[in-house]
């Protein structure tokens, strides 16, 4: 059986510190559930739904086991096994997916434990390892913890903060601390409880429990809540990346106990190989006792010049004591800078649609990419990617169709999109290419990339002219039985601009770490000189090349140029704006291309010159 999401439109990100946490602390009482159901716990369902916890003995096993839940690692979850500390020892497990789809009530599953004994401790701390997947119904007032001195009076405890059905999973582990001093501190018999009001949600998995005396929360532990990333696009073709200007900043959280004092946060810019290309800091004097989510930025700002590659931007913080937590003291985010590809995403992941009230009508989600500026050469939308998944129950994957459109943003639109009017969207947009889709008989992978050539909307030629500094939104519309796609997206970027885009019945942004799998490609507009250069400004040897081919320019007075490798279709393979050229010679590798024919093409402002070369390895 394949779930997948069925969303609202409200999405948010919220990053939640998942990892081991280091105790320096004793408690006085665990429980890791190691080898079986401990004897003198209970679970019971009192809506007679019979929807019970049951022991798992290793989250490997998954389905193959009776009594371990499914590994949701399907393309629309993407979930791994159950990472508690002590899991593949055994744990305990909730499995609402396995009750299926109740008709008349929710199950109210619940876990109790054995009486435990907490007096002479004034204060009671309950620490615990969990997973939990939610569908239809939030985590936050239904999945709980409760507390009972007598198992007729129960008081609740929250376990999620702000765990939605549209935000589906929780970490794995994620790691809460409650203080349940309020009805267990001093008391000889006290009971703990986890109960789930669900309906065919996925499961909730529970291990690795602890009780202490006093907060287990780290004397010294400051976070790293949220970073900055400051490229508009996951992958951004060598000659827009030219123009970006990167500025850093990250979000700041004290979770310890303490305040801390002489904190660092650096930051650093990486390509794939290791080689610091940028790298900036900034002294935190003090971080007091509750600090959340306080913003510290970078005193520099970073002006790329990058070639084709994988580069990787690093936050860390340093802390001047040992850090009770260092997991959430460092994050990190690659970006590419491409041949011809805009992207917002690497891969597929997770499957999204709007609720089921708002697709009754078509609905469309796309992708904003903004074009350079700077560069000397004109290029052109030459085809769409995307991704997208089906139940089949409500639609084959192959019966899948749909139409790509491609918009121009109107002049007055600024860069970040902050001045459109949802309610009239289309206002602040030209319509100027147009795609239509029809999945092959022969498509049964539900992720798999697809690939459509734009057309020019004008006059149906190929390929879309893109205007230089233009703002583009490149969007799929699904109708008819088609309004049951899911759509696939990745949420391992959080964007803070406008990024992805979706319409129901209004136009609103998609949350700024759900990225729709809509990618644009771009191709030279022409490959003839209508204005050429002298012959002897640009030469290109050797010719056959094997490994290399030179480039080598020969201006008279220094000369702005953008140079490009394409193949004879004219797909841009590399860019690269040069500033200042006199007489050079630049380098290009080959060992990438597969032998055939390439064009090397030099653009000035008085002309250019197209040279066509072999690569026979």
């Amino acid at each position: 059986m394949m779930k997948i999401l069925r969303i609202n439109l409200s999405l948010f990100a919220l990053l939640v510190f998942a990892g081991q946490i280091f105790s320096q602390k004793i408690p006085f009482w665990t429980e890791n559930f190691t080898g079986k159901f401990p004897t003198g716990w209970t679970t019971d369902d009192p809506s007679v739904n019979n929807c019970l916890w049951t022991w798992c003995s290793d989250p490997q096993k998954g389905d193959n086991e009776a009594g371990c839940p499914e590994i949701w690692n399907t393309p629309s979850n993407q979930q791994k096994a159950f990472a508690a500390t002590t899991a593949t020892t055994g744990f305990m497990t909730m499995d609402s997916d396995d009750c299926g789809e109740l008709t008349v009530t929710n199950h109210l599953s619940e876990l109790t434990s054995v009486p435990i004994n907490c007096a002479g401790k004034n204060e009671v701390w309950l620490q615990f390892q969990t997973h939990i997947g939610v569908y239809g119904h939030t985590a936050d007032d239904l999945a709980v913890l409760r507390v009972s001195t007598d198992q007729t009076n129960w008081t609740v405890f929250q376990v999620f903060d702000s765990l939605v059905s549209s935000i589906r999973w929780s970490d794995n582990p994620e790691i809460p601390i409650i203080n349940i001093s309020s009805v267990a501190a001093n008391q000889a018999t006290v009971y703990l409880q986890w109960r789930w009001d669900g309906n065919y949600d996925y499961h909730w998995s529970v291990d690795d429990l602890e009780l202490y005396d006093s907060d287990p929360t780290p004397a010294n532990d400051l976070a790293i809540s949220q970073f900055f990333y400051p490229v508009s696009s996951y992958s951004t073709p060598e000659s827009q990346i030219a123009t970006d200007t990167f500025a850093f900043s990250a979000n700041i959280s004290n979770k310890g106990l303490e305040a801390q004092t002489n904190a660092t946060l650096k930051v650093w810019v990486e390509n794939e190989l290791g080689f610091l290309l940028f790298a900036d800091s900034v002294l935190i004097p003090t971080i007091e006792i509750g600090t959340e989510d306080e913003e510290f930025v970078m005193p520099n700002i970073y002006v790329p010049k990058l070639v084709k590659g994988r580069y990787r931007i690093n936050y860390k913080l340093y802390n001047s004591g040992a850090d009770g937590r260092p997991n959430d003291n460092f994050f990190s985010s690659e970006f590419l800078v491409t041949d011809f590809q805009f992207a917002k995403e690497e891969k597929p992941e997770q499957g999204y649609r709007p609720g089921a009230a708002e697709i009754t009508d078509p609905w469309f989600v796309g992708n904003y990419y903004r074009v350079s500026a700077g560069n000397l050469e004109q290029y052109k939308a030459t085809s769409a990617e995307f991704a997208f998944t089906t139940d089949p129950a409500e639609i084959a994957i192959n019966a899948v169709t749909a139409t790509i459109y491609l918009l121009k943003a109107n002049a007055d639109i600024d860069d970040n999109l902050t001045n459109l009017d949802d309610a009239a969207f289309l206002d602040s947009w030209e319509w100027v290419g147009l795609a239509d889709y029809e999945a092959p008989d022969t498509l049964t992978d539900n992720r798999s990339i697809q690939t459509v050539e734009i057309l020019d909307f004008a006059g149906g030629t190929k390929g879309v002219v893109l205007e230089p500094g233009g703002k583009y939104f490149l969007a799929i519309g699904y109708g008819g039985d088609n309004i049951n796609v899911f759509h696939l997206f990745n949420n391992d970027v959080n964007y803070y601009f406008t990024s992805t885009l979706i319409y129901t019945d209004t136009w609103s942004t998609f949350g700024s770490d759900a990225n729709a799998v809509m990618r644009m490609n771009l191709s030279l507009v022409t490959k003839t000189d209508d204005k050429p250069l002298q012959e002897n400004v640009f030469k290109v040897y050797p010719n056959p090349a094997n490994d290399n081919i030179n480039l080598i320019t020969d201006f008279k007075y220094p000369t702005n140029a953008t140079i490009t490798i394409a193949d004879i279709n004219g797909r841009v393979i590399s860019i690269q704006d040069k500033t200042g050229l006199t007489q050079e010679k630049i380098t290009i590798s080959t060992v990438s291309m597969t032998s055939g024919s390439y064009l090397a093409r030099i653009a000035t402002k008085d002309g250019t010159k197209t040279i066509k070369f072999v690569v026979n390895h």
